[in-house]
């Protein structure tokens, strides 16, 4: 799959510190005391992106409106409700280019599926739960370590996130046709690393998000909701609002409190696609065996949000921080903002200076002046090649389909 990375050739320019188009308003680093070889090691040169030599892309989809090729979603809920035998499902078709649950996605493209699941044994439980949603078990790889001969000798090691994505990439290229990569839960995979620090989880996310944009694979990530009832499903993923934001999609599972086996499967958030409802499943056995246990969906979509369904009392609230942060992230979703306009809007929301503040620091937002006389812009963390409105949701939009070169 094509990506919109681009590096060297007419799409990519470089200049000197200080200079405007490449001219000679350059602002001498020697003037300081430096001497010409100074200047020449101390130049900053920036790497600049000419838009019209960026063809346009469709957007590709694994699970149209839901799950994006190239991009990292993740997948949310308490335990016991589904999520692993949701990605299973998912993996399942894959594997079969079998037909999404709801009618109007179509099939899934056929390929293979790099699995890490730190959980469940290959054996006794991931095979016969895959084959029993209709999967190939042929087309699935369970990457269960890494090896490393000069620190383990002939042993083997477990996965690090923040160690081993140039491995899983290898790995990627070299399956060829991988459609799906799934981490779960993702929180085994980040030994080392303070789940809950926002700028340590955007150290180990960025990499992997370069990861999925490269190779093109659809990146699924589950994740264990936090206890802290008292908060929105935002900041119950993780326990870091890093993992949320770098997410281009976030869905949630969870119980139906008005019908007993009943499962939901709600978008949190949604940057690339708008307008796209929930869904219902249920648990039931397998027609192999009774201990197999297998999804089996519902047809008609569901209306309910993920706040709603996941919010133990609803009498609760988001503290003020945490609803500017989301405020933030739906506002910036869309494409970078001048800062004085965020400041504007934020004060015709009712948030205050204060909690604004707090939650640009906690979001890693980053601010930036595209050139001399620009007003200041504020972006999310990893959206360089956003521009105003390239991601607004439009569930109305056709669903470009994967070309030909994704398919098996």
């Amino acid at each position: 799959m094509e990506t919109g990375e681009f590096d060297g050739g007419a799409a990519s320019e470089l200049m000197g510190a200080g200079t405007l188009n490449g001219g000679a308003a350059s602002e001498g680093v020697g003037a300081r005391g430096f001497d010409d070889e100074d200047v020449l090691e101390r130049t900053v040169q920036v790497r600049m992106l000419r838009l019209g030599s960026v063809p346009s892309l469709p957007m590709w989809w694994l699970w149209p409106q839901r799950v994006p090729m190239g991009k990292v979603t993740l997948l949310v809920g308490d335990p016991g409700r589904g999520k692993s035998l949701l990605a299973l499902d998912m993996a399942a078709r894959v594997t079969r280019g079998a037909p999404w649950p709801d009618a109007e996605s179509g099939s899934a493209p056929l390929g293979n599926v790099i699995l890490l699941s730190a959980e469940d044994d290959p054996a006794d439980t991931i095979r016969p739960r895959l084959e029993a949603a209709g999967g190939d078990a042929d087309r699935v790889l369970i990457l269960h370590a890494v090896r490393k001969p000069w620190l383990s000798g002939d042993g083997d090691l477990p996965f690090s996130l923040s160690k081993d994505l140039a491995a899983l990439e290898t790995a990627i290229q070299n399956t060829h046709e991988v459609r799906l990569v799934v981490l779960d839960p993702v929180s085994a995979y980040l030994r080392g690393v303070d789940e809950h620090g926002n700028a340590a989880m955007r150290e180990v996310l960025a990499p992997l998000r370069g990861v999925a944009e490269r190779t093109g694979a659809a990146v699924v990530a589950i994740s264990h909701l936090t206890k802290r009832a008292e908060a929105g499903v935002l900041y119950r993923a993780m326990g870091s609002l890093a993992f949320v934001a770098a997410a281009r999609a976030v869905w949630a599972v969870g119980a139906d409190r008005q019908a007993s086996g009943r499962m939901l499967f709600l978008p949190v958030k949604c940057n690339l696609a708008g307008g796209v409802k929930g869904m219902a499943y249920r648990i039931v056995p397998s027609a192999q065996s009774v201990d197999v246990p297998r999804l089996e969906w519902e047809a008609e979509p569901v209306e309910m949000t993920a706040e709603e369904a996941l919010e133990s009392n609803g009498s609760r609230r988001l503290t003020a921080r945490q609803e500017a942060a989301v405020w933030l992230d739906g506002l910036l979703s869309a494409g970078p903002m001048a800062s004085e306009e965020v400041d504007r809007r934020a004060r015709g929301a009712g948030i205050s200076f204060s909690a604004l503040r707090r939650a640009k620091h906690e979001m890693g937002l980053v601010a930036y002046n595209p050139g001399s006389g620009m007003p200041w812009m504020l972006r999310l963390e990893g959206r360089v090649d956003a521009a105003p409105g390239d991601a607004a949701c439009a569930s109305e939009a056709p669903q470009p389909q994967i070309p030909a070169s994704q398919g098996a």
